[in-house]
């Protein structure tokens, strides 16, 4: 059984670590490329959630690295999308895990604000050029 959006969202606040990480996962594959479904979740709130889980100091690397990835692509394509993970602190909370001891969790950090980066860069450049 698929889950629905709104369920998604809902375990994103779920106790069980589990429920969590397979929430993120599945918000974050249903979101990729796919600008209808990034609108629904927004509408639904998921980005606030995404980045609180993201600035979470108890949530597991695994959980925080899929946020990171999350958001990046929250923020990838869509300029509501980078809207919403602008006013929720997520590109401060990524900019806080360039300065994990965990590789892994730098990584995801900075693949998730070069998806950040490329958008705002974009949009700075047609302005300028306009």
């Amino acid at each position: 059984m698929v889950a629905s959006q709104a369920d998604l969202v809902a375990k994103l606040g779920a106790a069980d670590a589990d429920a969590r990480l397979h929430a993120i996962r599945d918000v974050k594959n249903q979101i990729i490329g796919n600008k209808s479904r990034k609108l629904s979740y927004i509408k639904l709130g998921a980005v606030p959630r995404v980045v609180e889980l993201l600035a979470s100091s108890n949530a597991e690397l695994s959980v925080r690295i899929q946020c990171a990835a999350t958001v990046g692509s929250f923020a990838y394509g869509l300029d509501d999308g980078l809207k919403a993970v602008m006013e929720s602190g997520g590109v401060l909370q990524l900019i806080q895990m360039l300065s994990s001891l965990d590789d892994c969790v730098v990584e995801a950090g900075v693949r998730a604000l070069k998806m950040v980066y490329r958008v705002t860069n974009i949009f700075c450049n047609l302005m300028l050029f306009a």
